[in-house]
């Protein structure tokens, strides 16, 4: 484990000294070029390397989203007990979904982010990240979006890329081996083991993050300019008030549901959640979190099921990202997307961040499969990339967080244990 913080602390610390380096070389082309079709010229080259980039990413979202899907489905058992506790446990993960898809749409509708950022990208973003395939005039409506859930074939979300009916194959395949049972357990082992091949290729694919940043934010500041750096920092100081409001929201439920003891089980917590906040890693945390849990007085079979469970299915800190910047691209390309489009994005996100823990910056895939699903352009995911870094340290923390949370409240409810 320590080997592969030291590799994410790497990457991280690459993709900085790539930033920095695009700021620098952009801004020189900037300044050095008065020419604006030459400085569209170079930064078309640049695009090149972006543009690979983003395709590699697209081909392991379909194989990564079902693999992952399966494999937690496996892990959920078939008694009545472990039925029991799942769909408790889905309640509250569905319900902290919810309210953290809807404080992002809530937080970009109010602060604007992609906005300010478009203003100042006014003169050079049409030329950015453009992808000739694009369709422009295919958003998906509500009927749309109800009619391409179920595919024609098993295979079809596979060959198009499209993430809904992935998942809805995933679990169909999943619930119907979990009924079977321990005969089609090599299945699920097989799948497992997939989805550990999946994470390492996209582990590679990132490893090349530093190049496309390079590429993305020198393109960027060539054409407008250094001061579309300051948008940066506003759009991290957004995404940590929503965290910050997600952690008053829960600690507030958790008061009520649990009491004053809920304090002394978040200071016995709060080394482990500057661990990962620093390693951008939730998976580091999960032992302590297990031993603290069962200090607490949570059973050890409720924290044994919940919390490796919301490692795929209770990512509040990751929906936050994946609505928050999906939103963000779609106004930053000045586009205005209706109240039902947006309740429509709500429902795919929902579905599509299940299963996306495990890889850091994963959650930008899934973004750019709902622009790609509601026509969007998805290239401008590398327009995160840069911050995205930063963003990871608060979300590991808050999965953390948000997952124990959810063992107490689940346990809370099973009224297996008195937390006094």
């Amino acid at each position: 484990m320590a080997i592969q913080t030291k590799k994410k602390s790497n990457l991280g610390r690459y993709i900085v000294i790539a930033l920095i380096a695009g700021i620098v070389v952009g801004q020189l082309v900037h300044m050095g070029v008065g020419n604006p079709e030459r400085i569209k010229e170079i930064a078309s080259k640049l695009d090149i390397v972006s543009s690979m980039f983003l395709r590699m990413l697209k081909m392991i979202i379909a194989p990564l989203v079902f693999t992952t899907l399966v494999a937690g489905i496996a892990k959920m058992g078939d008694s009545k007990s472990l039925g029991r506790l799942f769909f408790k446990s889905m309640f509250i993960f569905i319900t902290g979904g919810f309210i953290a898809l809807l404080l992002g749409i809530v937080l970009i509708e109010v602060f604007k982010p992609g906005v300010a950022l478009h203003d100042v990208l006014a003169s050079g973003l049409a030329n950015i990240h453009q992808d000739p395939n694009l369709c422009t005039n295919c958003q998906m409506d509500l009927k749309k979006f109800l009619e391409g859930i179920i595919p024609s074939s098993m295979v079809q979300g596979f060959v198009e890329n499209h993430i809904l009916q992935v998942v809805v194959v995933a679990i169909f395949f999943g619930v119907a081996g979990v009924a079977i049972g321990e005969d089609v357990a090599p299945v699920f082992e097989f799948f497992d083991m997939v989805a550990k091949i999946i994470f390492k290729i996209t582990g590679y694919i990132m490893n090349l993050a530093p190049f496309a940043v390079f590429s993305a934010v020198s393109s960027m500041v060539m054409s407008s300019g250094v001061k579309v750096i300051s948008s940066y920092l506003i759009y991290l100081l957004e995404f940590y008030l929503g965290l910050a409001i997600l952690w008053v929201l829960i600690i507030a439920i958790g008061t009520i549901i649990v009491g004053k003891p809920l304090f002394s089980l978040l200071r016995n917590l709060s080394s482990l959640f500057v661990l990962s906040f620093a390693s951008s890693s939730s998976e580091v945390a999960l032992p302590g979190v297990l031993v603290e849990l069962e200090k607490f007085g949570v059973s050890r079979k409720i924290s044994g099921f919940v919390i490796p469970m919301g490692y795929s299915f209770n990512l509040l800190a990751s929906m936050l990202n994946c609505t928050f910047a999906t939103m963000f691209i779609i106004q930053l390309y000045g586009y205005h997307p209706t109240l039902l489009q947006e309740v429509t994005m709500l429902l795919m996100l929902m579905l599509t961040s299940k299963g996306i823990a495990g890889v850091p910056r994963v959650s930008l895939v899934i973004v750019a499969a709902t622009l790609a699903a509601f026509g969007y352009p998805e290239a401008g995911v590398l327009i995160l990339f840069p911050v995205d870094g930063f963003l990871d340290m608060g979300r590991s923390a808050t999965n953390v967080f948000a997952n124990a949370m959810a063992a107490v409240f689940v346990d809370r409810w099973e009224k297996g244990h008195n937390h006094q």
